[in-house]
Formats: C-alpha cells, structure tokens, sequence
C-alpha cells in the first residue's frame, strides 16, 4: 500500500479545495458550490490510488464558463456583443451546456434571490420583473458566461509541488515495502543511508 502517497494526496486535496474556495469566494453569490467542493481517494489499498474532486453539476459550467450561442443577434448598443468563454467545451443551444435547460427560470430565481431593485429603460419606465429577467436571460444566451476558472486556477497552483511531494512519497514507500518484505521473508537488511 502506498501510504506515504495517500497522505501527500489528502494534504494535496485540501489544498487545492481551500483555494478554490477562495476563488469562488470573488465570485459566487450563494456559497453553495463552494460548500460542495469534496475530495475523494480511490482503491487506497492497491498500488494505484486515485483522487477524484465532485461539485454540484454546474461547477465545470462556472469554471469553465459556457459559449454564448450568437453574440452578433444582440442588439447595436448592447454591451456585450461577444463570445464570454470561446476556449470553453459547454455551449448554450448545443445540447452539452446546463442539461435540462431552464435558463429564463434560473435567472428569474436569482433575480428573486438577490432582490435586485426595478430598473428603468431609456425613457425612463420602469421595467417589469419579467422583462428584466427576458433581457437577462438573452444577453447570457447569446453571448455566454465568462469563465472563473476557480478550481483550474487552484490546480495548476499546486501541480508542481504535488508531482514532486508525490515522487518523494512514492520512493518512501517502495522503499518502506521493500524493507518490510526482506524483513518478513526473514533476510538480514541493512540501510546504508
């Protein structure tokens, strides 16, 4: 069993889930997908662990952000009129984005959710919660949703230390196995250093 290599990958896993965390901090509004970050060790017992990271769904949907379907339908003036995430694999209308759709009804949610007061068109009206929540939902579906990049950004920070922490352990224990199964075979062993 690699021991040495479990525990460099626990310490690891808490490292990159506290600074992605603190990524989605600057950015998330509910702290739910920072509260369902978790790490997990696979086949801990077999010389071939693995760690795996879960998240709500939409995580990989912050992190790499989704493609806007048309920017160039919104309308002149508009401020946006760009792709948000043209690098990210997810986009709106392709059928690989959010899944079950419901866009409109997410947004209108968090409308709700963040009481954003009545807004005023150019003449000065009021604009109606429903047609907010149309603008909003248009302006996300054609031109996208920018990538946080929260939990890329907190593993690329800790690949470097985690590959060489890692080859120290993995020699720690190909050595600590070896001298166990000298001594349980019954052969004399002597470490030099």
């Amino acid at each position: 069993m690699l021991k040495n290599v479990i525990k460099e990958m626990e310490a690891a896993s808490s490292n990159i889930i506290s600074k992605a965390k603190a990524n989605l901090n600057k950015n998330s509004s509910s702290g739910n997908l920072a509260n369902s970050l978790t790490s997990k060790i696979k086949a801990k017992a077999t010389n071939n662990p693995k760690l795996e990271f879960f998240a709500e769904d939409y995580g990989k949907f912050v992190d790499q952000g989704v493609q806007g379907n048309n920017p160039g339908a919104m309308p002149q003036g508009s401020l946006a009129r760009y792709n948000k995430a043209p690098m990210s694999p997810f986009r709106f209308g392709s059928g690989n984005s959010s899944g079950g759709g419901g866009l409109r009804s997410a947004i209108d949610k968090w409308v709700v959710q963040k009481g954003i007061p009545n807004v005023r068109d150019a003449k000065g009206r009021f604009i109606k919660r429903k047609s907010m929540v149309y603008l909003i939902s248009r302006s996300i579906w054609n031109t996208g949703i920018k990538p946080t990049y929260f939990f890329t950004k907190a593993l690329d920070s800790e690949i470097n230390i985690i590959n060489r922490k890692l080859a120290f352990a993995y020699t720690k224990d190909l050595r600590d196995n070896l001298e166990s199964d000298v001594k349980r075979k019954g052969l004399n062993y002597k470490r030099t250093k």
